[in-house]
C-alpha cells in the first residue's frame, strides 16, 4: 500500500512540474510575440517615414494609348470589338503598377496613306495626349488598293515622325495571321511588314518599337501543329479566339520588351534596346516564298474581294 502510494505521489509531483514549465513555455512565448509585434510596429512606421503615402501612389502611373489601325486593330469578328490589342493592355493594366487608358481611333476600311492624306492623325495627337502610340495596320487593305510600298513606306514615316513630336513612344505592331495574310496575300503581306522594319530600323529612336505579332502567331501555330483555320472570322479578320491568342502574345511581347514598368519616353541618345533588328530578320525571305504561290490562283477568286479590314 504504501508503495502504490508513493507513486501516487510521484505521478502527481511530475505532473505539477509539467504544469509550470508549461506556464513559463508560455510566458515566453507571449514575450517573443510581443517584441514581434512592437518590432513589425516600429519598422512600419520608419517605411512608412521614410517612403509616404505620395511617392507611394507616385509609382502608380497612368498612360494613354492611342491605337490606329484599321478593323483588324479596331476588334472585327469578336463578339465585342474586343481586339488583341484591347486585350494586350487589359492584361498589362491587370498586371503592372501601371493603368493604360485605350484610345480607340482605328478606321475601319483606312491604311495609312489615306489616314494622311486626311489629315486626321495629327489632330488625334494634339487632341488626345497620348503617352503611346500604337501603329497596327492590317496592310491587306493596302494590297487589296494595291498602294505602292514607297508611298506606304513615307506614309509610315510620317506617322511615327508626328507622335515622336508629341513625345510618344511609337510601337509598330504587325497584325494576326488570317487567311489572306497566310496564303494567298501572303507574299505581298510580307513585303508590306518589311517596309514597316526599315523604317522603324532606319529611325534608330529608342522610343521606337517594331513588335513582329505576325511572326509570333505563325511560330506558335507551328508549334502547335495549327493554322489560321482554327482562328477564322474571315478571310480577312480572327475570329474570337485568333484576337485572344494574338493579344496573349502581343502581351509576352510587351514584357519581354519593356519588363513589368511603363512604356516610358527614353531620351534621346539612349541605347536602342535593339527590338527593330531582332524579330525583323528574315521576316520577309524565306516566308515570303512558296505559300502565296499555287494558293493565290486557287483562292484568289472569292476571298480577294473581302470586305477592307
Amino acid at each position: 500500500m504504501r508503495r502504490r502510494h508513493v507513486v501516487r505521489l510521484t505521478a502527481r509531483g511530475a505532473h505539477t512540474w509539467g504544469r509550470r514549465l508549461g506556464w513559463i513555455a508560455s510566458g515566453a512565448v507571449l514575450a517573443v510575440g510581443g517584441w514581434c509585434v512592437g518590432w513589425l510596429q516600429s519598422r512600419d512606421t520608419s517605411v512608412l517615414a521614410a517612403d509616404g503615402t505620395a511617392s507611394l501612389s507616385a509609382r502608380l502611373t497612368t498612360e494613354k494609348v492611342m491605337v490606329v489601325g484599321g478593323s483588324m486593330a479596331h476588334g472585327w469578328k469578336d463578339p465585342h470589338d474586343d481586339s488583341y490589342l484591347r486585350r494586350a493592355f487589359a492584361a498589362l493594366t491587370a498586371s503592372t503598377d501601371t493603368t493604360y487608358v485605350y484610345d480607340d481611333r482605328t478606321v475601319v476600311g483606312g491604311s495609312p496613306v489615306t489616314l494622311d492624306r486626311d489629315g486626321k492623325y495629327q489632330a488625334w495627337l494634339e487632341e488626345d495626349k497620348p503617352q503611346v502610340v500604337i501603329l497596327s495596320w492590317g496592310l491587306l487593305n493596302d494590297i487589296y488598293d494595291k498602294t505602292p510600298l514607297e508611298a506606304f513606306r513615307q506614309a509610315i514615316e510620317d506617322e511615327i515622325e508626328q507622335a515622336l513630336a508629341q513625345h510618344a513612344v511609337v510601337l509598330v505592331v504587325t497584325s494576326p495571321v488570317t487567311k489572306a495574310t497566310a496564303t494567298y496575300n501572303h507574299a505581298e503581306d510580307e513585303a508590306y511588314m518589311q517596309v514597316e522594319s526599315d523604317v522603324v530600323a532606319s529611325l534608330d529612336n529608342p522610343n521606337v518599337y517594331y513588335l513582329d505579332l505576325n511572326r509570333d502567331m505563325t511560330l506558335y501555330m507551328e508549334a502547335h501543329h495549327q493554322s489560321w483555320k482554327m482562328y477564322y472570322g474571315d478571310a480577312w479578320h480572327p475570329d474570337e479566339a485568333g484576337h485572344a491568342l494574338a493579344g496573349r502574345l502581343l502581351f509576352d511581347e510587351f514584357v519581354s520588351t519593356f519588363g513589368m514598368g511603363s512604356i516610358t519616353w527614353r531620351a534621346t541618345g539612349s541605347p536602342n534596346p535593339g527590338n527593330a533588328t531582332g524579330n525583323a530578320t528574315g521576316n520577309a525571305t524565306g516566308n515570303a516564298t512558296g505559300n502565296a504561290t499555287g494558293n493565290a490562283t486557287e483562292q484568289g477568286g472569292t476571298d480577294a474581294s473581302q470586305p477592307a479590314g
